[in-house]
Order: C-alpha cells, then sequence, then structure tokens
C-alpha cells in the first residue's frame, strides 16, 4: 500500500481510538520512506494516544526535524510535555504552533491549559476566548473558559461559556456523524492543523478521482501559496474561478495571489468582483484596498480601508492588515489606532505589538516602541520578529551592543532568518567594520545561497570596497532568483553609476522602481542619479523621498509647525531644520540667504559644531546650536513663532532648480577674524612658501571610504614638492601615520589637533591657508562655503554633490574638481594636482 494511504488508514485508525493499529500503519509508512515528517508524527501521536510519553516525544521531535513548519506537530509536542509536567516546555511548544498557524484554534485552547496549569487564570482566558473566536463550535474551549471564569470569580460569564458549551455539544451529539470522510475533508482538515504539505498530497489524490471540483482546486492552492509554490497556486486558483467565476472566496484568493506575486493589475478585476459579490465584507474591501495601493491609488486605498474598518470586524488579523495598510499610506495615527484594535481584540498576540513596536520607532517614539517590542517578547520569548522588533529599537536608541545581542539572539532561534542576519551586517557595515560585515554575509549565505536579501548586502559591502566584479556577480545571482525582484535591480543600478554606466544605471533604477513603486530607498536613489547628472528639476522632486526612508534622520522632528511647499513668505516666519551630515549642512547653508530674502524672520537649527560660524554668517536670523535629540520642546520657547517649517534637504528643491540658480558666489560663510588672523601668524613661524591644507581620507566603509580616499604613501609626489608646507586637515587619527611619515621620508605634515576638534578654528585655518587640497569630504564644504581655493581628488563614480564630469563644483565657485578617469586610478590625479601647486 503506498505510503500516503497507510498515513491515511493510520490517521483513520487513530480518530476511532485503535492506536496499535495506527502504530502498524506509521511503521509500515516508514518502511517505505523512512524519513517521511507526516508518518513520523503518525507514530509520534499513535505512541501517545497508547500512553507511551517518551516514545512519543522521540518521534515528534523527529517529524519537527524532518518539517518544523507544521503547527499540529509542535501543538502536539505540547500536549506530551504537558502530561509530564513539563509546563514551560509545553507554553514554548504550543506558541511555536501558533506562531506557524495564528489561528489554529486546537493551540491556543491547549495553551490556556497549559497557563491554568501554571496558576495564570488570566493568561488561560485569553487562550480559550481567543480559541472560541477561531472556532465558534469549539465545545472544549467553552467548557475550559466558563472554569476559568468561575475561578476567576466571574460568575455570568461562567454561566454564559457553559451554556454554550451545552448547545454544542448537544448539537454534536445529534449531528450525523461520517465513518468515513471524503479526501477533500481530510486534505481540509490538515490545512486546519497547520500541515499544507500532507494538505496537499491528498489534494492532489482528490484531484486525480474529480478534476473538476472546485473545492478541491481552492484548497489545494491554499496549500501551494502556504508552501511557497506560489506560480502553481496562481494557476489552481485561476482554475477555481474558471469552475466558479460566481463565487467570492475564489475571486478573493485568485486577487490575493496574484497581488502577493506583485500583479496588483491584474489582481485588480477579481477583487473588485468579489467586493461586489460581498459588499460587507471587510476582508474583501481590504485586499482591494491593498491592490489599489500596491498601484499607487493611496484615495481609493484609503476609501475602501475607512469602509472596511466602519464594519468593525472582529477578526485581530484583519486589524493588523488595516493597520500595515495606513502606514504605507503615511496615516500614522490611524495606522496606531488599528494596531491598538488588534491588540484589544487578541492581547496575547505578538503579532499587532510587534507592527505598533515598528510604527511608533518610525516615529520617533522609541521608548514606547521599545516597550511594545518587549511586550511581544514577553508574550513569546521564542519569536525570532519580536526580538528583531526590540533590536531595532534598541537600534534606533543607539543601543548597538543591546541590538546585537537581540538579533544574534532571533538568529539561534530562527538561523535561516535573513532580516537578523541583515542588521547584524548593516550594524557593522555603518560601524565601518566592513570585513566582519562581509563575512557575517558569506556566513549567511552558506545556509541560504539563494537569498536575495543577503546578495544584494553582500553585494554593497563589496562595492563599497570597490571589489565591483565580485558585487556584480552576487546581483546577477539574485536576479536569476527573480529577475523583478526590486533590492537587487536598485542595487545593480547604483553600482553602475558609480562604475560610470548612467545609461544603464537609470534603466535598472527605473526597473526597479517599477517592481517596487513604494519604495522610498529605490526612488531616492533615481533622484540621486539625476541629480548626479544635473537633472535638477525632476531630481529634486524624487529627492524628497529621502523623507520616507527608514534611515532618515529628520523623521523624528516632530514640529508643530506648517510643512513650506513653497508658499509666500511675506510677513512670515519659518523654521529651517538639519537632518543630514556637517557637510550636507554647509551645502544647504547656500540657500539661506535666499529665504531670508524672502521671509520676515528665518530660525536655523544646526549641528553644535556649527553655532559659532552659522550665527556669525546669518546674523539676520535666530541660530540654534543643539546636539541632535529626541527633545523638540525647544522650538516653543522660538520668538518669533514660525509659521512654516522646512528641512535643510529640501531647500534647494525652491532654490536650485537650474543650472543658472547656482550663485557665484565668494563665500556665505564668515569665519572669525581675529582667529583667521591668529592662525596666519602661526603658519607664517613655519617658515616662508605656500601653505596647503590637506585631507586625504573621508566618509566611513558605508559611504565609500575605500572609494574616497588615499594615503600619505600615496601622495608622497605632492609631498615632496620644494617649498610648499602641508597642514593636516584630516578628523580621523592619523597620527601614526604623520609620524610614520616623517620617520621613513623626513617630510613634515603639520598637525594641530585643537583646529580639528573646534570647527571654528578649522574654519579659521582654512581661511589663514593659501589653499586645501583633500578627497571628498565635509573639509570640501567648508572651504566652498567659506570661498577658498581647493583642490577636489574626485574618484571615479563620485556622489551626486559633485557631478558626474567637469571641473566645476556647483555648489561652489572657488572649488576645482580633478577626476579619475577609472576606477582606483588615483596617480593621475595626483600629478595633475602636483602641477597645479607647483605652477
Amino acid at each position: 500500500m503506498p505510503s500516503l494511504d497507510l498515513i491515511l488508514q493510520g490517521s483513520e485508525w487513530l480518530a476511532r481510538g485503535r492506536a496499535s493499529e495506527a502504530l502498524h500503519c506509521a511503521e509500515e509508512a516508514l518502511r517505505q520512506e523512512p524519513h517521511d515528517a507526516d508518518a513520523l508524527f503518525l507514530l509520534g501521536a499513535a505512541h501517545y494516544r497508547d500512553g507511551d510519553l517518551a516514545a512519543a516525544e522521540a518521534r515528534l521531535k523527529q517529524a519537527i526535524q524532518a518539517n518544523g513548519k507544521v503547527a499540529v506537530f509542535h501543538s502536539t509536542l505540547g500536549n506530551v510535555y504537558q502530561d509530564r509536567g513539563a509546563l514551560p516546555e509545553a507554553v514554548a511548544a504550543y506558541r511555536r504552533a501558533i506562531r506557524l498557524k495564528p489561528d489554529f484554534a486546537e493551540a491556543h485552547n491547549d495553551l490556556g491549559t497549559a497557563f491554568f496549569a501554571q496558576g495564570d487564570p488570566v493568561r488561560a482566558a485569553e487562550s480559550y476566548r481567543r480559541a472560541t473566536e477561531l472556532r465558534p463550535d469549539h465545545a472544549v474551549a467553552y467548557a475550559n473558559l466558563g472554569a476559568v471564569y468561575r475561578k476567576l470569580g466571574m460568575p455570568r460569564e461562567a454561566r454564559h461559556a457553559l451554556q454554550r458549551e451545552l448547545v454544542l455539544r448537544l448539537r454534536n451529539f445529534f449531528r450525523l456523524k461520517k465513518r468515513h470522510r471524503s479526501l477533500a475533508e481530510l486534505a481540509h482538515e490538515e490545512l486546519r492543523l497547520g500541515n499544507p504539505g500532507l494538505a496537499l498530497r491528498i489534494g492532489r489524490r482528490a484531484l486525480e478521482q474529480d478534476a473538476n471540483n472546485p473545492r478541491v482546486v481552492a484548497l489545494l492552492a491554499a496549500a501551494l501559496r502556504q508552501e511557497g509554490s506560489l506560480e502553481e497556486a496562481i494557476g489552481c486558483a485561476q482554475r477555481a474561478v474558471e469552475l466558479r467565476p460566481a463565487d467570492a472566496r475564489s475571486r478573493e484568493q485568485l486577487g490575493s495571489l496574484l497581488l502577493k506575486a506583485g500583479s496588483a493589475q491584474s489582481a485588480l478585476p477579481h477583487l473588485e468582483e468579489c467586493v461586489r459579490l460581498q459588499p460587507r465584507s471587510p476582508q474583501a474591501l481590504l485586499a482591494l484596498a491593498e491592490a489599489h495601493m500596491a498601484l499607487g491609488d493611496r484615495e481609493q486605498a484609503s476609501q475602501l480601508a475607512q469602509r472596511s474598518s466602519a464594519l468593525e470586524p472582529k477578526d485581530a488579523t484583519l486589524w493588523v492588515r488595516l493597520g500595515e495598510l495606513l502606514s504605507k499610506q503615511g496615516l500614522a495615527a490611524q495606522a496606531e489606532l488599528a494596531f491598538r484594535r488588534a491588540i484589544e481584540l487578541d492581547p496575547a498576540a505578538p503579532a499587532a505589538w510587534i507592527r505598533l513596536a515598528g510604527l511608533l520607532r518610525l516615529g520617533g517614539r522609541l521608548q514606547e516602541a521599545k516597550t511594545c517590542a518587549e511586550q511581544a517578547v514577553a508574550l513569546d520569548d521564542e519569536s525570532s520578529a519580536a526580538l528583531i522588533a526590540l533590536g531595532l529599537a534598541l537600534r534606533e536608541q543607539g543601543r548597538t551592543s543591546a541590538a546585537v545581542a537581540r538579533f544574534e539572539q532571533a538568529l539561534r532561534l530562527e538561523p535561516q532568518r535573513a532580516q537578523a542576519l541583515q542588521q547584524i551586517g548593516e550594524i557593522l557595515h555603518y560601524e565601518n567594520k566592513i570585513e566582519e560585515a562581509e563575512r557575517r554575509f558569506r556566513d549567511g549565505l552558506k545556509s541560504r545561497p539563494d537569498s536575495i536579501a543577503l546578495l544584494v548586502d553582500l553585494a554593497m559591502v563589496l562595492g563599497d570596497q570597490m571589489r565591483y566584479a565580485e558585487a556584480f556577480a552576487c546581483l546577477e545571482k539574485a536576479l536569476a532568483h527573480d529577475p523583478r525582484a526590486a533590492p537587487a535591480l536598485a542595487a545593480k543600478g547604483i553600482l553602475q553609476d558609480l562604475t560610470g554606466r548612467e545609461a544603464e544605471a537609470e534603466s535598472l533604477l527605473r526597473s526597479a522602481l517599477q517592481a517596487a513603486p513604494q519604495d522610498a530607498d529605490i526612488g531616492h536613489s533615481l533622484a540621486s542619479c539625476r541629480l548626479r547628472h544635473w537633472h535638477f528639476d525632476d531630481g529634486w522632486k524624487g529627492f524628497e523621498l529621502r523623507r520616507h526612508k527608514e534611515n532618515f534622520i529628520g523623521r523624528y522632528r516632530k514640529f508643530p509647525f506648517v510643512e513650506w511647499q513653497g508658499e509666500p513668505l511675506d510677513g512670515k516666519s519659518i523654521l529651517v531644520y538639519p537632518e543630514q551630515g556637517l557637510g550636507d549642512e554647509i551645502m544647504y547653508a547656500s540657500c539661506i540667504p535666499e529665504l531670508v530674502a524672502r521671509a520676515r524672520h528665518v530660525a536655523v537649527e544646526c549641528d553644535h559644531k556649527l553655532g559659532a560660524l552659522f550665527a556669525r554668517s546669518f546674523p539676520g536670523c535666530t541660530v540654534t546650536a543643539r546636539l541632535r535629540t529626541m527633545a523638540n520642546d525647544w522650538v516653543n520657547h522660538l520668538e518669533p513663532r514660525p509659521d512654516y517649517q522646512v528641512p535643510m534637504g529640501s531647500l534647494p528643491g525652491h532654490f536650485r532648480r537650474r543650472v543658472e540658480d547656482f550663485p557665484q558666489h565668494g563665500g556665505y560663510l564668515a569665519p572669525d577674524g581675529r582667529k583667521v588672523a591668529a592662525w596666519k601668524r602661526r603658519l607664517d613661524a613655519i617658515g616662508p612658501g605656500p601653505k596647503v591644507g590637506l585631507s586625504w581620507q573621508g566618509g566611513v566603509g558605508h559611504t565609500g571610504r575605500a572609494r574616497r580616499s588615499l594615503t600619505l604613501e600615496q601622495l608622497l609626489p605632492l609631498l615632496r614638492l620644494d617649498g610648499v608646507h602641508f597642514v593636516s586637515l584630516q578628523y580621523t587619527d592619523v597620527d601614526g601615520e604623520i609620524r610614520d611619515l616623517a620617520a621613513r621620508h623626513g617630510i613634515t605634515v603639520h598637525h594641530w589637533q585643537g583646529a580639528i576638534d573646534v570647527y571654528d578654528e578649522t574654519a579659521a585655518l582654512v581661511c589663514a591657508l593659501d589653499r586645501v587640497v583633500t578627497v571628498c569630504t565635509a573639509l570640501v564644504h567648508l572651504t566652498g562655503a567659506l570661498g577658498r581655493p581647493a583642490i577636489v581628488m574626485v574618484p571615479f563614480g563620485s556622489d551626486w554633490r559633485y557631478g558626474a564630469q567637469g571641473e566645476r563644483m556647483l555648489w561652489y565657485p572657488s572649488v576645482r574638481l580633478i577626476r579619475q578617469g577609472a576606477i582606483g586610478d588615483w596617480p593621475p590625479v595626483i600629478e595633475s594636482v602636483r602641477r597645479l601647486l607647483q605652477g
């Protein structure tokens, strides 16, 4: 007899309480297929029914090892643990089952029993209530709920629950029971138990008997979706719609599958027909809203979402989906209400707590986010999603060590979880531990060689090391798995742009955006590409998408003023606030004079290092220099009170829309004259000859440090110029390198740390020098904004701020760019700089 028939026969014997016959069937099936997870489970369940707990535990663990994604395997192991009195292990097993299948009523009921045995009737009641919501005909859950209510001193609730139990038992007693269930019914039962693999095996057998049974075809589509076979699932769902075109569930199933596959346009007519057939179905309305959202129709999506929520569904899962949709629409307050409603309906489900934690984190409410994530972990300390949510909150708080510990914990629980490994790698990447980040990504790919996310992350790390051939190989592998994978297309586009292939880069980024139209990172990357090539009109428009990126610093700035969109500022006051690094603050500040000319008053917030410099340079403005923190109440004391607010990075979109809009200024930042004079005296003491400021290292790992940086050894052709005195303006720790240069070559590079530590002193020193030679770093912006001459050594595939070609830097007329002609080819650049200095 084939193994499937043996498993079905054994399951039937087990249902009748004949454990020995079930054991025989399981053993025979295992003789045919020794590693069949379903046969192992049947053997374990039969041992459990026979009272052999040790044998049951061993076999169930083997079944889970063979296939750990089946909910009923874990819940049955939980029953074994509970019968053994191992309650913590039982709770953990039930939670694993619920994590795999959140609507698994039996697991919720059994979890309630474990909580009750642990002396926690409150959580037991929550679990029993959830079981009855999921299965209103669950008589045992009602009986258990009644018992718990009695324990909690709630007689009225206990009476209602027990009356419901009695009704259900009588109904079941008088209901005609079938001895033999159909294959379709058996397959449906396996789906309910969280075993889509066995459901698929049974469903295929049923289809052999009746190829046009719409129920079986739809069931196969559901099982295939859970098994990850999306294309085959869509085929079955399409067949189900052909067989029953007026069936709303079939329409919704097909529409949801097409939506999941990224075919929102194809999904739309099926979901519209589903809503026409079931106009008061919250699920149907929400699915249609999700389709409209995927197509970029936010208004229609919002209307449908409102209709769905107005029906007040009692399904917590639906409220979570609604919250996710509202969050994508940028409706944070409404999304928060939806997640909190889900928590009200099912406070013991970690999913809503996790989503709420993410929403609060993105809104800058980090402590609240951390609290919600901690609650999710308390509900299920083996949930890798909850641990990742907590790690993300900790990371945003700057507690990277604690965050990594949570990500590592998630990774131990679920080694295949790419997100945890990604977060660890990204933290290492941002902390400039490039080699270690690369190692972690490669380690992850050993167990998940087809992970597109990990391949993309590894490619970007390799790109930051200028190992472009290896990077492109990673991306080609990712795209071989999914040619429409937006992250891989975008990463390839970014690297193509860095390697000088503008047309290919833009085409790839547009393809990526077409595949993921709501992805702000991709849209921002495309905008940066456009800006690099001086396409300012659509470039600045797309640049606004930076504000929707998850790592956008400015998203925490919650000021009580209207966002300025270019309205007339006559008689109005406006607050300008920073959002990026020092160099960007200086560059965007070039627009402040134009804002001053239009507004009654301008208030400027800036980094604490720039306070003295900005206050001196913009005397008509109220300049507030401060460390960036979550505390924004300081704006309430501004006088006059601002009418508008605008992030600095949005100013060029109003004032730099054409090449002609960039002013030919002689410097818009004003140094401290006394400090400049003091530095000139100090420089004169060095001796006669030109004094040249020098910076040779730029950025950190994830901002292209390898691409942008040089060593003093590489700069020897400059440093050996007769009569030229070089002064270090390098902000990183370079004392050792300067000493080595002196010892090895007898060349002195002067370095005064005090000039580096205080930015106002740096500005004064720059003005005292004859010129500056630098790589791409914040010093470029400072020197250019002061109107001082600078020569910038620009790598091939430079950042958008430096443009794509030519010697001119639009932002700073005093800056001259010397570009690499090929990737990593510095000698010709250094020779050009040497000639300029010599001349």
